[in-house]
């Protein structure tokens, strides 16, 4: 039973690379780029679903309703707000071919970078820092409730998973829009851009 998981796990996984390869490369059909954004926004999606049962947890053992809250505010903005600052505009690039829409992807991107940079983290700046399921209230909440603290554990390595996808998604991103000559092309609309400002 457990290998015919683990089968189907993997075959998943080789799926999801083949999928992100094809949409590098720009060799897949629309239908396959609208089921590529939906696995791609899976991986946010698994992390902050986890972050709410963490909290949950938390809560029940008398961490308090706000990381609760908090959690579940971080959820339906996240997933939302991530499709339309750069799952869309992903898909828009590789459709359109601009370099602007490569430039706020990339920009959107970064800030989705360093949220979960944060994430894995968690320092403790909002309401003690155990809203997110970082590495400090992991470390934190070990010492009070064990099982808590395996959940922020848990937590924190889906953060970090999130962390290394993300940051090899903007380096293969990144690599197309050099390739493809689209840096020039950014370069010259901005000189152009400013150009007309100054006139």
């Amino acid at each position: 039973m457990i290998e015919l998981v683990a089968h189907a796990c993997c075959d998943d996984t080789i799926a999801l690379f083949v999928s992100e390869v094809s949409l590098i490369r720009g060799t897949e059909d629309m239908t396959t780029n609208d089921s590529l954004n939906i696995l791609m926004n899976a991986g946010l999606f698994v992390c902050l679903l986890w972050n709410i049962i963490a909290t949950t947890a938390a809560w029940i053992k008398g961490e308090g309703v706000k990381i609760w809250f908090l959690s579940i505010i971080y959820f339906i903005s996240g997933v939302p707000l991530a499709y339309v600052l750069w799952y869309r505009p992903l898909y828009r690039a590789f459709r359109t071919e601009s370099a602007m829409k490569f430039g706020w992807f990339f920009l959107f991107y970064l800030l989705h970078l360093g949220f979960c940079i944060f994430a894995a983290v968690a320092p403790p700046i909002i309401f003690k820092g155990k809203s997110l399921t970082g590495i400090l209230p992991a470390v934190d909440m070990i010492s009070k409730h064990a099982l808590i603290g395996v959940f922020y554990f848990i937590g924190f390595g889906m953060f970090c998973l999130e962390t290394v996808i993300s940051v090899w998604v903007i380096q293969q991103v990144y690599m197309y829009f050099r390739g493809s000559g689209k840096a020039a092309e950014m370069k010259r609309e901005a000189a152009r851009g400013a150009l007309r400002a100054a006139i």
